[in-house]
């Protein structure tokens, strides 16, 4: 498989093949990079595939506001992502002591992924629909990208929660 900086300049979708199922996929024309499967009766858990590696996205604890990542079928968490005080963006913290900032904008229908330098790598770009979509553009090439293409699912993830999390409240 290809790094993901590879395509940058080409359009990647995040699509929802079926509205009754919780699969989500990444596309790049008609190559499927990625899928996603959420889990477990609340959702708490993600099951996520891309370049032919196996990883869970999952929140620790119902009541903490942050997510972990494992490779599949071990215990204990590679990276997590914690939330920044009362705001929606936070700060993935990735092995090596190496982090990423995931900011989300959800009125202006958007999400940015940035590098401590502060500068946009990878935009997610939300479409209304009944069916879950985003368009990925990948803005600059990034070796944390290509190391841990999970980051840009893990966003995605956020994207969904805080949607569904404002469609609560509204009602």
């Amino acid at each position: 498989m290809k790094p993901l900086s590879d395509y940058m300049g080409e359009q990647l979708l995040f699509i929802q093949p079926n509205v009754f199922k919780r699969v989500h996929e990444l596309r790049v024309n008609d190559e499927l990079l990625s899928t996603m499967q959420q889990r477990g009766f609340f959702g708490m858990r993600w099951e996520v595939s891309i370049q032919n590696k196996n990883w869970e996205i999952y929140k620790p604890s119902f009541w903490r506001n942050a997510f972990d990542i494992r490779e599949a079928g071990h215990e204990m968490p590679i990276a997590n992502f914690v939330r920044e005080r009362f705001k929606s963006r936070g700060a993935v913290s990735l092995p090596k002591g190496e982090t990423l900032k995931i900011e989300p904008h959800l009125f202006k229908g958007f999400c940015e992924i940035k590098n401590v330098r502060e500068e946009c790598i990878v935009r997610i770009k939300s479409k209304t629909s009944w069916k879950e979509r985003a368009e990925v553009t990948i803005e600059k090439r990034s070796e944390l990208i290509d190391r841990y293409p999970w980051v840009i699912l893990l966003a995605y993830i956020i994207i969904i929660y805080q949607r569904h999390h404002a469609s609560h409240l509204a009602l």
